[in-house]
Parts: C-alpha cells; sequence; structure tokens
C-alpha cells in the first residue's frame, strides 16, 4: 500500500451543527449524512452537491443503508424512534419497537432484511410485516455483569453486526465487552472481555470477510480481534489529552487491508491491519470532507472515505 493513500476530493457544506452520522451508498455515488442540527442530507459523492435534504423530529445517533435498495436507509433518533427513509420522501415510516429510548446501533442483513437495533439498553431483532411496516419480533437477553465490572455499569449496545445470514449477532457493550448471540435460541456462543484499562467500548467494526472486528475505545485508541478470539491480534494507539471520554468512529478501508479510527482532536489515521503499520494522517479544520485514494491499483475508480467532526 503507497505511503499516501487519500487526498481531499470534495468539502462539504451544509450542516450547522456537529456531524454524528455518516454512510456511503452501497454502491458509494451517495452519502447520507446527519447530526445534530436534526439534518438528514444525501450528497453525490462524485461532484459534493446536495440530492436530498430531510428534516427530522430530533438528532440522529445511528444509521444503515438497506443494500436490497437503491433509495431505502434507516435512522436511529435521540428521541427513541427508528425512521425508514424510502426514496428520500421524509420520514414516514416509524420502526415499531415498543420502547422509548434513544437508538445508538442500527444494522441490517441483505438476505433476509433482518434489522438489528441498538435502544436504550435493549437489543432488538425487527422484520418487515407489510410494505414500509417494520417491527420488533425478538429481544435480545442483557449481557451478564462481568466480574470486575466498572463503576459505569450502563447496559448500552453501542455496534450491531449480523452473520451468517441472521443467525447470530455481534453486539459490542459499551461496559460488557462484546457479545456474540445465536438469534433462534437466545443464548450467548462466545464474549470478548477487554482489559479493565479500555474496557468501555465506543464503536466496533466487522471486516468484509466477517472474520475480524475493529474495536474503539474510550482511552487508547482501537483493538483488532479475530472473531471468537478472547485476546486482540492488534492494538492502535489514539490516545486522549483531553481526559474526556469520547466514543471514536473506526472502520475497515480496502476490503480489511486497512483500518481507520477519528479522534478528539480532529485528525483521521490510518493503519495496515495486520502489521500495525501507521500508512496516514488526515487533517482537517472541523468540516465534511471527502478524500478519494491514490492508489494506482484502483485506476479510475475512486475509493472514498469520509471524515467528519464538530464545528
Amino acid at each position: 500500500m503507497q505511503e499516501n493513500l487519500y487526498s481531499v476530493h470534495k468539502t462539504l457544506v451544509g450542516h450547522t451543527d456537529s456531524i454524528s452520522c455518516l454512510q456511503f451508498s452501497p454502491k458509494g455515488h451517495l452519502l447520507a449524512s446527519s447530526g445534530d442540527d436534526s439534518q438528514l442530507i444525501i450528497w453525490e459523492t462524485s461532484t459534493g452537491n446536495i440530492r436530498h435534504q430531510i428534516t427530522t423530529a430530533s438528532p440522529v445517533f445511528a444509521m444503515v443503508w438497506d443494500p436490497r435498495y437503491k433509495t431505502r436507509l434507516f435512522c436511529g433518533c435521540e428521541n427513541g424512534k427508528t425512521l425508514l427513509i424510502d426514496h428520500f420522501q421524509g420520514p414516514d415510516h416509524e420502526v415499531l419497537t415498543g420502547t422509548v429510548a434513544p437508538v445508538y446501533a442500527l444494522d441490517i442483513d441483505a438476505v433476509t432484511g433482518y434489522l438489528a437495533i441498538g435502544i436504550g439498553s435493549e437489543v432488538h431483532v425487527a422484520q418487515e410485516i407489510s410494505g414500509n411496516t417494520f417491527a420488533t419480533f425478538t429481544i435480545l437477553p442483557k449481557p451478564a455483569d462481568l466480574s470486575d465490572m466498572l463503576p459505569d455499569s450502563r447496559v448500552r449496545p453501542r455496534s450491531v453486526h449480523f452473520l451468517k445470514n441472521s443467525t447470530s449477532l455481534i453486539v459490542s457493550y459499551l461496559n460488557h465487552g462484546i457479545v456474540c448471540w445465536d438469534l433462534k435460541t437466545r443464548d450467548a456462543l462466545w464474549n470478548i472481555v477487554p482489559p479493565l484499562s479500555h474496557r468501555q467500548i465506543g464503536y466496533a467494526a466487522l471486516s468484509h470477510n466477517a472474520r475480524y472486528l475493529i474495536v474503539s475505545n474510550m482511552n487508547i485508541g482501537m483493538n483488532l480481534y479475530a472473531l471468537g478470539e478472547k485476546e486482540p491480534l492488534q492494538s492502535f494507539l489514539q490516545p486522549t489529552n483531553t481526559g474526556i471520554n469520547f466514543p471514536l468512529s473506526v472502520s475497515f478501508l480496502h476490503r480489511g487491508q486497512a483500518v481507520v479510527c477519528g479522534s478528539q482532536t480532529g485528525s483521521v489515521k490510518i493503519w495496515e491491519t495486520l502489521s500495525g503499520e501507521h500508512l496516514q494522517t488526515l487533517e482537517h479544520q472541523g468540516l465534511l470532507a471527502l478524500l478519494h485514494q491514490l492508489d494506482s491499483t484502483k485506476h479510475s475508480d475512486l475509493s472514498f472515505q469520509r471524515l467528519s467532526c464538530s464545528k
């Protein structure tokens, strides 16, 4: 991989407050963004132009595109609502969960269409019961308390990821480690308990081949785990100097060959996944930016990485 992977492609201006969610559409031609200004903006990645702008009743904490459709995505909101946005016509449909609490995490299975929702202290799995109407059909048990719990013992799902055509779901919890649940029996198949010194989890991302999980903690940076393995394969340092715990977004790049993590200072770092070699640091000044890959092996194709931070 080349030393410098990315350069600025476009700077996107449209939000008036902190951006908390960014998600590319399945084909990468659109980017959805939302945050504390309660504006959901759909951008065209090639031009940076705004294609659609929708006002939600509450800030959006989580977002996921439905890979089975070109124009359908779900938004999880601070007010406890999970919204289905179809054809960018506005939030006309709400997922029926029966729970009112902030929605922290979302994922959808491309085969079954099941929707996983981390809402308050619960994890729901919903399915489509009629056109554009989703409803919860199962709620997972709460994770067991750990033997060495932190003073903050809140149960809060931070990330959810489907495995094996919805037969199991990986849930990364703020204070209770990582649990893989069997969705049929609702039993825990395996769990990972990060060391106490960096126990609290900000976000997690699953690799494209579903073999690795990258987890950001609110202390030193990120840890890379092979699924089901107790000890991390690699650690990536992104220490904080503010003394404030803040969840940092993480993702895999280049079909799992690299990992990326944000920071409290606005910089974004990229590392090679298995070696841990630092590849690049991206700096930006509080704006939403698209960067394009300079790797010549991609020929004319653009591989986009998104950046965001508070203004």
